[in-house]
């Protein structure tokens, strides 16, 4: 159905995530084939568009060209596999194929990839392949070269956000079929692009006005609530909650092994130091998503801590802060001329150039030409006149 809109081309979207948990729409490519010289375009447009900066970490799905456009464009980016890509493939790969023992498969498979340990998963890995026979396997083979890209103990250790979660996998799905699901071309495509990003500003705000509730009497929630947002303040809010029915014990050598009291998973290792008070988990959660796990948090409480220290409160997680920065002209401002002078004409030429084929190819071949021509001449003039800006908008941590 999207090919239909799109004139048989191949679409394609960036996402991020904000503050509060939220997708971000970037915005959205059109190719005309899946080469890999067609993706690194697309990649190397992304990065015009973020002024040169690369992401720290970029989540995609299998597709091997999209890889290999990845580590070409992206070299210092860290390629994250997202094991919601993956599941599906998983299940039609090895259903038929092992049968009644699918089920067993899956289990282990499931396991395999929450391991905290890479040496744990290598041996286990090799015991799975040899227990269900599959050795000569394409699929596996496949699995186990991408592991360092998917595998929990190999990517945690990489910051993701949180952009591996079921939840915002979900309202990226949720975005993408609000876009598609009630268009028949690809004028309305654009048209439903700018009113659902204006909905996902507008959601952005309610959320930020959320009450939290308190669930527990430690100093600890009651600080954190006044500086996270509501979604970093949900997040370690449960992990609080559940660090309570965890029990840390010190080593001579001042760690702590930390473990649930009823042993429904392993151990995990948590190295403090005091000096500066660091804190490290075994788990990573804290390098993986920004937020402190239960293990470090039991930690914290057993030493009495009413606060935790300012680095564990990432500006990512922070209320006052945003991924974009904006003067006191902002974009908001609907009255201002100069956004809505380049709105118009945007919003026109893509009005204008989606009724036929023939004119989405002219104005794409005549705009790429403009476009060059303009920003050739653009980038040989002075970048300060002296002149105030009436609008700002640059990226920012």
């Amino acid at each position: 159905m999207i090919r239909s809109i799109t004139y048989d081309m191949l679409f394609g979207a960036w996402f991020g995530i904000d503050n509060n948990g939220q997708p971000i729409f970037f915005g959205c490519v059109l190719l005309q084939d899946e080469t890999l010289r067609s993706f690194a375009w697309a990649i190397q447009t992304l990065i015009r568009f973020m002024k040169g900066r690369c992401p720290q970490t970029i989540l995609s799905d299998l597709d091997p060209r999209l890889r290999d456009a990845i580590t070409s464009e992206l070299p210092s980016t860290k390629h994250v596999t997202s094991i919601w890509n993956i599941l599906p493939k998983v299940s039609s790969w090895f259903s038929l194929q092992l049968g009644s023992q699918y089920a067993d498969f899956k289990s282990e498979f499931d396991a395999l990839y929450r391991l905290e340990s890479t040496e744990d998963f290598e041996l286990r890995w090799n015991q799975m392949v040899s227990i269900f026979g599959l050795g000569s396997d394409k699929h596996i083979t496949l699995l186990y070269s991408l592991r360092t890209s998917w595998v929990l103990s190999y990517v945690r250790v990489h910051f993701l956000a949180r952009m591996a979660t079921t939840a915002y996998s979900k309202s990226v799905d949720a975005f993408l079929k609000g876009i598609f699901g009630v268009q028949s071309c690809l004028r309305g495509f654009f048209e439903q692009v700018g009113i659902a990003a204006n909905l996902q500003n507008e959601r952005h705000q309610e959320i930020q006005c959320q009450y939290m509730h308190m669930k527990t009497c430690l100093p600890i929630e009651e600080h954190s609530r006044q500086i996270l947002t509501p979604f970093a303040f949900n997040a370690l809010q449960q992990e609080l909650i559940v660090s309570m029915q965890y029990a840390a014990s010190e080593m001579a050598n001042g760690s702590y092994l930390v473990r649930h009291f009823r042993k429904i998973d392993g151990e995990s290792l948590v190295i403090w130091i005091p000096e500066d008070e660091q804190i490290h988990c075994s788990c990573k959660e804290f390098e993986s998503s920004g937020i402190l796990c239960r293990h470090a948090l039991r930690v914290f409480i057993d030493k009495n801590y009413f606060q935790l220290p300012e680095k564990y409160f990432l500006s990512r997680w922070r209320r006052e802060s945003s991924l974009m920065f904006y003067d006191d002209h902002s974009v908001h401002d609907k009255d201002d001329e100069w956004f809505q002078e380049f709105q118009s004409l945007t919003e026109t030429l893509f009005a204008e150039s989606s009724i036929t084929k023939e004119r989405s190819d002219y104005i794409r071949r005549e705009l790429t030409k403009e476009l060059t021509r303009l920003l050739n001449e653009v980038r040989d003039m002075p970048e300060n006149d002296g002149a105030p800006m009436d609008f700002t908008l640059t990226p920012t941590d």
